[in-house]
């Protein structure tokens, strides 16, 4: 009942903190003014298969995040920031409910409250929960998705993927299979991935995932351009006045991680001791597997020329798994001596 009752007080307090007066603070980031000029224009004009802005299609991204922000707006009766708002936040929740899940089975109910613990304890967390963007979803997708993976289970790892897809393309597949194929190749399991019914769960996910590519392909004359031009942004092979364009060097990303993930960065020295005496958590494959999806995770996106802050949120659920063991271990040995 104790642990019942901390389980329920702690996702009260991340409902709270992630939708207190949620809808009450101005527009600054370009991305959030985008989301909600898109979702508003959605909503009058009833036109939901392909996103517009200004009268213009707008194929820069599926519009998963933009249907979920349309439905959020419908529901609440508010135009404005509340509803693409509201959808981060319990994308949020959603991601915070994945780290509880994962921990708890693969490390044990202790663990479940400490890596969720850790996970609320890093800046953009709340940052991200608080953004009418589409980071947020598409994190709660590639974190489950990568959930699916460790467990088995092929299926919801096929439908998460296309649920993320729909999010954000290209950003969605870096997230799920740079961990995923670097995880095969150190167990050595690549032809895994080569099974006939993995290849046919991932043709259906492909399937799911580009229909409304195939739809605009059929819809707006100009989307042929358009998307050739759009897929590769993330990648840095394209360029667009309606993209965030930020090309930074290969190590941008090493301070940035610090703030990204604070104040729980300070459990990082005691991460690195721990993966360093246990021979990186030999004996613990879901720490294993974190360890080397947030290190995968964290190299892809450096090389990647295009870089932003938030690229950064899908390394830290992997991060909240390795802090909150950490945690746990110096709690344990506190209580102890």
């Amino acid at each position: 009942m104790r642990r019942r009752a901390l389980v329920a007080l702690l996702f009260a307090a991340l409902a709270l903190g992630a939708g207190l007066r949620l809808g009450d603070t101005a527009l600054r980031h370009r991305s959030e003014k985008r989301s909600v000029a898109l979702v508003s224009e959605m909503v009058a004009s009833g036109d939901w298969l392909i996103p517009h802005l200004d009268g213009v299609p707008h194929l820069q991204k599926p519009p998963l995040f933009y249907w979920a922000g349309a439905l959020a707006t419908e529901l609440v009766g508010t135009p404005g920031p509340l509803g693409v708002r509201l959808v981060s936040a319990l994308a949020g929740l959603a991601l915070a409910a994945s780290v509880f899940a994962w921990a708890g089975r693969a490390l044990g109910p202790d663990h479940a409250l400490a890596c969720t613990v850790a996970l609320a304890a890093m800046a953009q967390f709340w940052i991200s929960a608080r953004l009418g963007t589409a980071d947020m979803l598409l994190v709660a997708f590639t974190t489950a998705a990568l959930f699916a993976f460790e467990r088995g289970r092929v299926g919801a790892l096929a439908a998460l993927v296309a649920l993320a897809f729909l999010t954000k393309a290209t950003a969605a597949l870096l997230d799920v299979f740079a961990p995923v194929a670097v995880w095969l190749a150190m167990q050595r399991r690549l032809r895994a991935a080569l099974q006939p019914n993995v290849l046919a769960w991932a043709a259906l996910a492909a399937a799911a995932g580009l229909w409304w590519y195939a739809a605009a392909l059929a819809l707006v004359p100009e989307a042929p351009a358009r998307l050739r031009e759009f897929f590769f942004v993330p990648l840095g092979a394209g360029h667009s006045d309606l993209a965030s364009d930020h090309y930074h060097p290969v190590w941008w990303y090493l301070p940035r991680l610090l703030g990204a993930s604070a104040p729980a960065v300070v459990l990082l020295p005691f991460v690195i001791r721990d993966g360093w005496r246990s021979r990186f958590w030999r004996d613990a494959p879901a720490l294993r597997f974190a360890a080397t999806s947030a290190l995968a995770l964290f190299v892809a996106w450096s090389i990647v020329p295009q870089k932003g802050r938030h690229y950064l949120l899908p390394i830290l659920p992997f991060f909240a798994l390795l802090a909150g063991d950490s945690a746990l271990r110096l709690w344990r040995g506190a209580r102890r001596a």
